[in-house]
């Protein structure tokens, strides 16, 4: 069976579009020599595709839970997936909720949108395998923003996540679900995505630990991205140990398909063995650009100065310094995250050009949801998408390799800080969770606004790669306080000691 070939029409059509200019004459050589090399896609298509691990398992998809089991709104769907055989390794015992933005073979992933109702992928995440291979049971697909594409929690086809300590505010996104199963006892340790702050923001507004590991650490084979080089995925605990331990089963080179985020060999240390050091010796920086910001309560910079007191006070030396870079961080990542993640949209979240494994099924599927449904993408995914598109037409990608170029001098700015210092300190997000923001059927403005309005400071560290976490902040009344700590790429030890030290100390 041959591919349908293109006629005479198709290709006047792509050659009017992409500026080609064909000749009469040319068309007709065209017209032939393109059939000819289809030829060789012919073939191709008769090749069965090369296979990905798949771990035998029990995969039961299970339904979405009612309001009285899932009071947040945090479960997408209730599940059951299990390694068949004995559940010895380190999670065994252990409840695991996923985001809806990574697959799991058998299981229903819609990335909360209404574009992709019914994708069921029929292959793994490496962090999946690593999961199952590790004793995980996995018992939940967790909500996230529609295609990840908030912060506030609030875009879901399936419906606001609901702040676990206050339900009349956000629980913070895109991870909203991640950060509401830990903190309601739904799961034990949860996975959430982190392009802009998606791990960290929930993780602050709702009270639990949640960490953005180094770029490239944990591989992102097998998960719905945005921008490669923003790309991370991480675990969501009530406790730093809980993070430790997942963190420990997920890291490390993905020998079984080469993630083009990741260099060539990671050395992963156990990271448990951070765990009981106390903070005497180390140096911290409170990064002064990080508080007093336009987005910034003062009961958010009074939380976390009070815990840089606090940290000082268990014997780390704290001193504040200046880092101007900072400042730019919010119009860079808006460029790379916007430009970079609807080009990965619109071509089926697939980055040509790279050795890493490819997702067929769900570039095909993504590709034709957006012809028929596109119109259901979120309000704030819409935006992104007529703002992406337009600057590149008119623009041609200029200040998306522009943002991409300043990137990198921020990153050389925090690795100058980090030179000097262990970590780096600020809050987590510059307020407390949002009070639900209206449905865009109301205020449509609002709706869009409160999506991304509190990521001025874990941004910094998406496109910087350095490895970062949230914590709550000890003693705060109402809703939580996040501190974030930062460190140097590939120190995971440090920073998973240092919030450790800060969480149980007394």
């Amino acid at each position: 069976m041959t591919l349908r070939r293109p006629s005479d029409t198709d290709l006047i059509d792509i050659g009017e579009r992409y500026h080609l200019h064909l000749t009469e004459d040319e068309l007709d050589v065209m017209a032939e020599l393109v059939s000819a090399v289809m030829e060789g896609y012919d073939e191709l298509e008769q090749y069965p595709d090369p296979l990905r691990e798949v771990i035998p398992a029990v995969r039961i998809p299970g339904a979405r839970p009612g309001a009285d089991e899932d009071p947040c709104n945090g479960v997408v769907r209730n599940c059951s997936v299990k390694a068949v055989g004995s559940a010895k390794g380190p999670l065994a015992g252990k409840r695991i909720g996923i985001k809806d933005t990574v697959c799991i073979a058998g299981i229903p992933m819609s990335c909360a949108s209404r574009l992709l109702y019914g994708f069921v992928p029929d292959i793994d995440a490496t962090v999946i395998t690593r999961i199952l291979k590790a004793g995980g049971h996995i018992t939940a697909v967790l909500n996230t923003d529609d295609f990840a594409f908030s912060g506030g929690g609030h875009t879901s086809a399936y419906g606001v996540g609901l702040n676990p300590t206050d339900p009349k505010h956000a629980a913070g996104g895109s991870s909203c679900g991640s950060a509401i199963a830990p903190a309601k006892g739904i799961v034990d340790i949860a996975l959430g995505g982190d392009q802009g702050g998606s791990i960290r923001i929930p993780a602050s507004w709702s009270g639990i630990a949640g960490l953005k590991a180094t770029h490239g650490l944990v591989p992102y084979t097998g998960i719905v991205g945005f921008d490669q080089t923003i790309d991370h995925i991480g675990p969501m605990a009530k406790t730093v140990a809980d993070v430790a331990l997942m963190l420990q089963v997920i890291a490390g080179t993905d020998d079984t398909a080469k993630d083009p985020r990741q260099p060539d060999r990671i050395k992963v240390p156990r990271y448990a063995d951070a765990l009981g050091g106390s903070v005497k010796g180390l140096k911290i920086a409170v990064v002064k650009e990080g508080f007093g910001t336009p987005d910034s309560m003062p009961v958010v910079d009074k939380a976390v100065k009070e815990a840089a007191a606090y940290l000082k006070k268990l014997g780390a030396s704290v001193k504040e310094i200046s880092v101007p870079e900072h400042r730019a961080a919010v119009p860079i990542w808006n460029v790379v995250a916007i430009e970079g993640g609807i080009d990965s949209f619109y071509h089926g979240h697939a980055a040509y050009q790279n050795k890493g494994w490819y997702n067929p099924k769900l570039m095909s599927a993504m590709s034709r949801a957006i012809k028929t449904n596109g119109g259901d993408f979120s309000p704030t995914a819409k935006l992104g998408a007529l703002l992406a598109h337009y600057m590149r037409e008119q623009y041609h990608g200029v200040f998306y390799g522009r943002a991409q170029n300043m990137s990198r001098a921020l990153t050389a700015a925090y690795d100058r800080v980090l030179e000097d210092f262990d970590l780096v300190l600020m809050p987590t997000t510059p307020q407390t969770a949002h009070a639900i923001p209206p449905m865009p059927e109301v205020d449509r403005k609002a709706h869009i606004v409160e999506a991304l309005n509190m990521i001025r400071n874990t941004c910094v560290f998406d496109l910087t790669g350095h490895p970062s976490i949230s914590v709550p902040c000890r003693d705060v009344t109402g809703l939580p306080v996040g501190l974030m700590l930062t460190g140097r790429h590939f120190d995971e030890s440090t920073v998973l000691r240092a919030a450790h030290a800060y969480e149980t100390g007394r």
